[in-house]
């Protein structure tokens, strides 16, 4: 994922280097001034992936105040997918994953353009800063487990909530239904926030679209049990455990449009 952000860097940097060349191509349409941006988009980060939602108000030519929306799926970077070696049609699973943890993040912040795109081809380049609330989702993980009935020998499947005392890699046959579980959902409050340059290259004056790549910072009131401790303990990885605070890098494929607002 880094070396993807790296090379988005990289060929960004080239278009606007380009761009700043031939001046023939210039925009021959009047000058028309929006006073909002409403975009969306894809969010692929270095530990899971999600959308964003954003509106946005005209706060001078170059200036955009943001209100937006992230929704996230955040995963443990010692997630490994396991399956049951001796039955074919088995699930994968993640062994030792006790949550699967979402985020929302509700969020304000401001957009400001660095510089302008000069032809209908060009590219155009800003950087983003948000800050707000984090609100984190725990979902118990449940996992079909293989039990045998000890009169007639015979196999039979139960979903249960994953238990290191209870579960190995020998009775697990695999994951359960992904929306098992969504009646017990957890809370974890905490704050976020985000800093991004962002490279847009619509051809039309009225529609966005391009990539923003950044960095952020999610912080929790505690540490998030994605995984079990018992479990991570139990791999003798030095520093292994479940995080309060989650850094990371992303990418945002985004599309939209300026309007004016009747």
């Amino acid at each position: 994922m880094k070396r993807v952000l790296f090379l988005s860097f990289f060929l960004l940097a080239l278009s606007v280097a380009s761009n700043a060349q031939n001046e023939h191509e210039k925009y021959d349409e009047p000058v028309v001034i929006y006073s909002h941006q409403l975009f969306g988009g894809f969010h692929f980060h270095t530990n899971g992936y999600g959308g964003t939602f954003s509106l946005g108000w005209f706060k001078g030519a170059r200036n955009v105040r943001l209100a937006s929306i992230d929704v996230l799926f955040m995963k443990h970077e010692k997630e490994t997918r396991s399956w049951n070696p001796i039955y074919q049609d088995a699930r994968s699973y993640i062994y030792g994953k006790v949550n699967n943890l979402y985020i929302v993040r509700p969020g304000f912040g401001m957009k400001k353009m660095i510089t302008d795109k000069l032809r209908r081809s060009g590219v155009s380049v800003g950087y983003t800063w948000e800050i707000g609330p984090c609100l984190g989702f725990t979902k118990p993980v449940y996992l079909e487990v293989i039990y045998t009935d000890p009169l007639t020998d015979n196999q039979y499947l139960v979903s249960e909530k994953f238990d290191p005392d209870l579960h190995f890699s020998d009775n697990i046959f695999g994951r359960s239904s992904g929306l098992k579980g969504f009646g017990e959902l957890g809370f974890e409050p905490g704050l976020f926030a985000k800093f991004s340059l962002n490279f847009e290259y619509s051809d039309l004056k009225d529609r966005l679209k391009g990539i923003e790549t950044g960095v952020a910072v999610d912080a929790f009131s505690r540490r998030v049990p994605i995984m079990s401790e018992q479990i991570l303990a139990e791999g003798q990885v030095e520093k292994a455990r479940n995080h309060q605070l989650f850094l990371t890098f992303y990418i945002n494929l985004f599309f939209g449009k300026k309007y004016n607002k009747e």
